[in-house]
């Protein structure tokens, strides 16, 4: 449904909802999704670790802080790094 002229904020967001009712969850899907590349882990289909302390090491080593894979102590020392 579409309306010509200045709508109000009101108005909008009605339009903005129903027009979100009339699509299947799987378009609501499709629409919501954000492909994103993520550095370092998509680089390869998959890796194979022996145990959990070899991944823990290689995220440690290798993953940026950012994606949040690293240590609560190690993100302890940081948040103490960065107040002093």
């Amino acid at each position: 449904m579409y309306i010509i002229g200045k709508n109000t904020e009101e108005v909008h967001l009605r339009l903005d909802f129903l027009d979100g009712l009339s699509r299947t969850v799987e378009e609501r899907i499709n629409l919501g999704w954000i492909p994103i590349k993520l550095p370092v882990i998509d680089d390869m289909p998959y890796r194979i670790f022996e145990t959990m302390e070899e991944y823990r090491r290689w995220a440690e080593r290798i993953l940026p802080h950012y994606l949040g894979y690293y240590w609560k102590n190690d993100r302890e020392s940081q948040q103490v790094s960065s107040d002093l």
